[in-house]
Order: C-alpha cells, then structure tokens, then sequence
C-alpha cells in the first residue's frame, strides 16, 4: 500500500484540462518540468464524476447551472483519464484523484491510484466514504465550511477503520481574501487532533508567497494548490497557479523549511556554536596554587573573563 510522503506538495488540476486531453497532457508535463527542481515529494491530483450518474436525469444539458454546464463541457473519456495518470506517473508524480461518486472510486481502484482525496463538499457524504474506506488507500479529507462535530465523526469513522488518513485546513472561497485564511486553524486542528496529520489546502491568489511560509512555520505537513496552464485559448481563473507561480511556491515553502528546521527533538551540539559561546563566558580561576588532596572551597576561587586555557 503506498503510504504518504512525510511531507506532500499536491497540485489539483480539477477541470483544468478543459476536456482537452493534449491540453491536459501539457499541463502534466510542464509542471513535471518545475517539480524535479525541488526535493519534495509531488503528487499531481485529478477530480473524477461519473457524469452518467452523478448528473441528475432532469438537469442534464442545462446550461444555466454553472457546475452542470462545466463539468459537461469539460468532460473526458475514461481512455483520457487513463492517459492523464500515465502521463502523471512518467513525470514522477504521485498518482491522486478526488472521487464525488461511487463509480469514480472503482476507476480509482482499476488505475491503482495512490491517494485518495475527499473534497470538503464530500466530507459528510457517508455512503461515499464507506466506499471509500472500503479501499487500502490513504486517504486526505479537506474540511471547509465543516462543523466541529461533523470533523470529529468524519475522524472517528476513519481512526475506527484503521485507516492512513489526513485532515486539510481550506477555506472553501475561490479565490480566498487574506482576512478568511484564518491559518490559525491549523493550531487547532493540531491541538484538537494530535495524532492526526493536519494539512493545508486553500484558494488564495496563485501570486501570495507569504501564506504558504506560515503554513510550514505552523506545521501543517500537506500542502494543496490548484493549478492549470494559462494559453491564449484557455486562461487560468484566480486561484489556479501557474508553472511559474508554483516554481515561486515551492521556492517559498522550502525556504520556509529551512527556515524552520528540525521541531521533533533539542539539536545536537554545534561546534562552532559551543565555541563561540565558551569564548563569551567567565571563566573558574584559584586564588593561589591548590595542593593534591586540598579541598577547594568558594573562598579559594574567582569567576572572570575571558575563560583562557592555563
């Protein structure tokens, strides 16, 4: 069973590859080109619907709700979809898909996908995760607009079926204003959940490099952003990062790491630190010469600087 990297970048393409598969395609690749630069462990996520079944019967074709209208006119076959993730393994990708339906779970399963996501707006949709748990996958849950109790069910389902899962930290506003980030959160999460992996997975403009250094500085493990391959004939919309701005992201998030370093356990000694304090402190010195055998006492020493040898 693939197990989830210590630390995870995840880039969601969603419908981003516009139902174009050689579109699609290119987006792989050229993000495949921006992730080698970095030491991370990168998977590249797909959203499945099984538009047959998900789609109900009296609003197929109806152009005037927006998601029916996108996902119908976005859809690719499962040929494609086999392309995609072929495509997203040879550019040395983790495989990822967010299943919204039953039969999405059973491609997951036939591709031997890695990851499982659960959408914010699945979290509660309890006959899709049975179906979910009944996989060996991890699994990653985003929680925006998600009541506390419901989180705590959500999490006690999982523990109680042994399963390798995560929660994310999202704000569920495209694109998401500084002042709703509430990265705070994760705070939260940490402390209501210690023994959960917590992540981070929001909609904030693709351009801001500041809150994904916070996210690491608040120790937040998994990190999601949306991502798509701006050209004349299809631009990006607001919240979707472009290889250049996920080139910038990463940059941000290792620098942050870095930054950040070691929080499990107190460091080893460092050479260069241990000397440079030993130089600033005072030194024990005698009085007068001190015989073999003599017993020193307080009265016969002095504390000085600089502490030198002899």
């Amino acid at each position: 069973m693939q197990r989830m990297p210590e630390n995870l970048f995840v880039l969601e393409m969603a419908n981003n590859h516009m139902g174009d598969i050689e579109h699609g395609i290119e987006v792989v690749r050229s993000f495949g080109a921006v992730c080698r630069k970095y030491p991370f462990k990168v998977a590249f996520k797909l959203q499945y619907r099984d538009l047959d079944t998900f789609i109900h019967p009296a609003c197929k074709g109806r152009d005037d709700i927006k998601y029916v209208k996108r996902f119908s006119e976005t859809r690719i076959s499962r040929a494609d979809f086999d392309r995609l993730i072929a495509e997203i393994r040879k550019e040395g990708f983790i495989t990822m898909v967010t299943p919204f339906d039953e039969p999405s779970v059973d491609l997951i399963e036939s591709q031997s996908v890695e990851i499982i996501k659960i959408a914010s707006c699945s979290l509660t949709d309890w006959p899709l995760l049975e179906k979910i748990v009944s996989t060996k996958k991890p699994i990653i849950a985003s929680t925006a607009g998600a009541s506390l109790e419901d989180i705590d069910r959500v999490i006690s389902f999982l523990q109680h079926r042994g399963k390798e899962f995560a929660i994310m930290h999202c704000v569920g506003e495209y694109p998401t204003a500084d002042e709703k980030m509430h990265l705070s959160q994760i705070d939260f999460l940490e402390a209501r959940y210690p023994n959960v992996r917590i992540g981070f997975s929001t909609h904030e403009s693709p351009a801001n490099t500041d809150i994904i250094k916070l996210a690491v500085a608040k120790g937040a493990t998994i990190f999601e952003k949306h991502v798509g391959l701006p050209t004349q004939k299809y631009p990006l919309n607001a919240y979707s990062a472009s290889p250049e701005q996920i080139d910038a992201w990463l940059s941000a998030a290792l620098y942050a790491q870095i930054l950040c370093g070691e929080g499990d356990a107190r460091l080893p000694a460092n050479k260069n630190e241990t000397e440079s304090l030993r130089s600033l402190r005072r030194g024990v010195f005698v009085k007068s010469l001190i015989k073999a055998g003599e017993i020193i006492r307080p009265e016969n020493v002095y504390f000085a600087f600089p502490s030198v040898e002899g």
